[in-house]
């Protein structure tokens, strides 16, 4: 009989379906739903520094009348910072009680110092894992993109020195030269690295000449990039893959596998279909293996990465050899 479990970034899970940050995951209601249904592990919804910031600023403006002595006005900011904080810890001791499946606490960044603290206390709470979502706008034309790598590596660098649990670091595709930050992002010792992040999407509502945003889920036809980054880097670096954007079935999760991601993490199709894919994923999954004769994941993880393919530079190709017709 086909077995499911499989390990990433260390840790042992019962399948190598992972529920990403999402809203799917920032209750204790829904976690038990994904346990339930079959998720090998959970990735807590994302404690996000700009809402943090911008929520404590929100109050501190509207007692600011009664804060007339500057240490307690820095006090009442760092209180109103530790409620929102205090409330994700709530939550992530609550849902280490009741499951039993790895939680993993996740950190939605733009910078590193406070949020190392941050991550000492997940720790502390129990997260068996903390996952940090770093995605850069290098909006400042002044800027260079060596500068832009450079912070990255120097903020994977600091996060891996001070969080002594398993860490993965959610990136986004959009680097100059995407093998040499991931090959880099493999010397600093990280665990695992997550491919790829989605970010708010903005545009503009015509009809009310405003900003707004689009549609945050992706589709089932969203994946060929992290299908590609997956199979030319993981054999490469010695860190964990997780396979991110775009899996919406158990045949999209299985390219992933062969790829050489160790496991996938999953939010639109949950949110679009309910938590019964979870295991129609797993019930794919198995079926493919059966099918193949692979008795678990580690026989056919990688099979088809770049490295382990005579043909593997078609991974490379970016142009179409035929007119399509």
């Amino acid at each position: 009989m086909a077995s499911l479990d499989t390990m990433y970034m260390g840790i042992r899970l019962s399948s190598p379906i992972i529920i990403a940050s999402s809203p799917l995951t920032s209750n204790i209601e829904n976690l038990e739903k994904c346990e339930k249904a079959g998720a090998g592990a959970v990735v807590l919804k994302s404690i996000f520094e700009e809402q943090v910031e911008k929520e404590a600023t929100r109050e501190h403006a509207e007692a600011s009348e009664y804060l007339t002595h500057s240490d307690s006005d820095l006090y009442f900011q760092s209180m109103a910072k530790d409620y929102y904080i205090d409330k994700y810890m709530e939550l992530l001791i609550e849902a280490k009680k009741k499951l039993s499946i790895p939680v993993i606490a996740s950190i939605n960044c733009n910078s590193i110092n406070t949020w190392i603290d941050y991550a000492d206390r997940f720790i502390n709470c129990g997260a068996d894992a903390v996952e940090l979502n770093y995605y850069p706008i290098a909006s400042e034309s002044a800027v260079p993109g060596e500068k832009v790598d450079k912070n990255l590596f120097e903020f994977a660098r600091t996060a891996r020195k001070r969080i002594p649990c398993p860490l993965s670091i959610k990136i986004c595709s959009r680097y100059s030269s995407l093998s040499n930050v991931i090959k880099k992002l493999d010397e600093t010792g990280i665990n695992g690295l997550v491919l790829f992040n989605r970010a708010f999407r903005p545009d503009i509502d015509l009809e009310n000449l405003s900003f707004t945003n689009s549609n945050p889920l992706s589709s089932k036809d969203e994946y060929a990039e992290t299908l590609r980054w997956t199979a030319l880097m993981s054999a490469e670096v010695g860190l964990d893959i997780a396979a991110n954007t775009g899996i919406h079935d158990a045949e999209t999760a299985v390219k992933m596998l062969l790829a050489g991601a160790k496991a996938v993490e999953i939010c639109s199709v949950v949110i679009k279909k309910g938590f019964g894919e979870i295991a129609a994923m797993n019930e794919g999954i198995k079926a493919f293996m059966d099918k193949k004769g692979y008795s678990d994941i580690a026989g056919f993880t990688g099979l088809l990465a770049q490295e382990n393919r005579a043909d593997g530079d078609a991974w490379e190709r970016v142009q179409f050899l035929k007119t399509i017709k």
